[in-house]
């Protein structure tokens, strides 16, 4: 697969996912499939939406890339928007959770790279502002997050939080072997109802969260502002579980605050208490 005139058909398998032609019939239906997904399971999983051969150059591309991965190990409150001290030390805004994995930032990447090449198709930028209903959408210019790989290893895990935006892009490349699974509880929070004691009986393992089936080349958008959710801890595998993140925003130019970019590739074990807590 050239990198210089590299086409869309090259990644997506645009038969089964025609995100090339919006307007046609078969495109508007798929859009109103995903919006159904969503509304009911707060989740758009496309499995396929990869081809075989570009999971494989992407998985190769990041593998490449895994031993300069930024490593993060810390605790961090559920609740990372919000001021959380007051609370009692038994109390879901209290609990801090382990988050350790490895990060790959978007400028460990060559700007002819294969995950540089797939986030710059217009067709899946539009793509998916139709999926999330704005009027807008722009690809995000964060020298750092705009592209972001998490690799997880053995024991590695992402706990128990909630996204700050309105829908998370991500792409499956590589499963681990056991373990590493997505784990979410759709819509447990309101506006009105952070709903504590649902939460509580979900970290405490008391609940079952639901467990989508993601493969390896799959598309998935997912809504996570209401939805607690977690990547629950890899077990033994012979390689890393891979997944790739693209960034997108309503405006132009937008950029991960400065805090948030140094979370992600930084090496700082303090735990995070909050957004109005100092890091």
């Amino acid at each position: 697969m050239p990198f210089n005139d590299a086409q869309l058909t090259d990644y997506v398998d645009l038969d089964r996912y025609p995100i090339h032609r919006p307007e046609s019939v078969e495109c508007q239906s798929l859009i109103e499939q995903c919006h159904e997904m969503m509304h009911n399971h707060c989740i758009c999983v496309l499995p396929g939406f990869l081809r075989d051969v570009a999971i494989k150059v992407l998985s190769n591309e990041i593998k490449q890339l895994e031993p300069g991965a930024h490593k993060i190990d810390y605790l961090s409150t559920i609740y990372g928007w919000m001021n959380n001290a007051g609370f009692p030390q038994n109390h879901p805004r209290s609990m801090l959770l382990r988050r350790n994995c490895g990060v790959i930032s978007t400028d460990q990447f060559d700007r002819a790279s294969h995950s540089v090449t797939l986030y710059r198709f217009n067709e899946l930028t539009e793509f998916i502002r139709r999926l999330l209903q704005y009027d807008t959408l722009y690809r995000s210019e964060c020298p750092a997050l705009s592209i972001q790989v998490n690799v997880m290893r053995q024991g590695e895990q992402f706990n128990w939080h909630y996204d700050t935006n309105d829908g998370v892009v991500s792409f499956m490349l590589q499963n681990a072997d056991e373990g590493g699974a997505f784990e979410y509880v759709p819509l447990i929070r309101s506006e009105e109802d952070e709903n504590y004691t649902g939460v509580e009986r979900i970290v405490r393992n008391l609940d079952t969260p639901k467990r989508p089936h993601i493969p390896a080349g799959a598309f998935t958008l997912f809504m996570g502002r209401r939805s607690l959710h977690r990547v629950a801890p890899v077990g033994a595998t012979e390689h890393s579980r891979q997944s790739l993140l693209f960034s997108y925003d309503r405006k132009p130019g937008m950029v991960f605050p400065e805090k948030t970019r140094q979370r992600l590739t930084g090496e700082s074990r303090e735990p995070y208490l909050g957004a109005l807590t100092a890091i």
